[in-house]
């Protein structure tokens, strides 16, 4: 069995019986065995049978991989969602800003063609966890094979913005009962938010699953990840941008 194999059967037979697993004796090669593990896993439990997705978190920040994955339309829920008991290996939480595109985009997509695609703008939580048994020792692209970590997302309003804020001075403040756990002013890596995704729209044409009209695209963590602890209500809230709850 090669690498690709062995971690998609690994990785299959973890959400199969709702258990971590021990990490691979076999090590991938590169992004595109990561990728190809992703839709191995995602054809095996059938997230996008119906059609591609209309859903995708993008990760990464400067000198590293730009990350990406599918996000299942079974795994989006609306701002207050409950974690329901055993639906998670832990509680990672990331406050990130969503977009809704208003149109298709393609491998030739640019940063302004980028902003230009968004239909409405929605504070978000990526909910992460692992497969990994050992997450904590996970290579990068075993984090990649395993969805890069996404486990769900959860939206707040959406907004219309007429104008762009500032994006250097946008604040944003992660609570867990009630109490700041993380403030932080112009915190998302590259700076601007949108900066990954031409490359997102490349990544996805390059797959056979361009970016659509109406998909969901989680733009990168603003606030790190922050392991919170079950029976807990986590808030994340953007300065003039709205807030988003769910509870542990």
């Amino acid at each position: 069995m090669n690498a690709v194999a062995q971690v998609a059967a690994t990785l299959i037979r973890g959400w199969r019986e709702g258990r971590q697993q021990p990490l691979p004796t076999l090590e991938l090669a590169s992004e595109a065995e990561a990728y190809a593990v992703q839709h191995q896993v995602a054809d095996a439990l059938g997230w996008f049978a119906s059609g591609p997705p209309a859903a995708w978190k993008l990760g990464g920040a400067p000198g590293g991989l730009i990350s990406a994955a599918g996000v299942p339309a079974r795994a989006v829920h609306p701002s207050g969602w409950q974690v329901p008991p055993g639906d998670a290996f832990g509680f990672g939480i990331e406050g990130e800003l969503i977009v809704r595109l208003s149109r298709d985009l393609d491998q030739h997509t640019d940063l302004a063609m980028a902003y230009a695609a968004v239909d409405v703008w929605m504070p978000g939580i990526e909910l992460c966890g692992t497969r990994w048994l050992q997450g904590d020792q996970a290579a990068p692209l075993l984090r990649l094979a395993d969805q890069q970590l996404n486990r769900a997302l959860v939206l707040g309003a959406p907004q219309t913005l007429r104008e762009m804020p500032d994006w250097s001075r946008q604040q944003v403040t992660l609570r867990v009962a009630g109490e700041p756990q993380f403030v932080g002013v112009g915190s998302h890596p590259f700076g601007e938010p949108l900066s990954s995704l031409p490359w997102l729209a490349r990544h996805a044409a390059a797959l056979g699953s361009p970016l659509r009209a109406g998909d969901l695209v989680a733009s990168g963590s603003w606030t790190g990840i922050y392991w919170a602890s079950a029976g807990v209500q986590v808030e994340v809230e953007f300065a003039g941008l709205g807030r988003v709850a769910l509870s542990t």
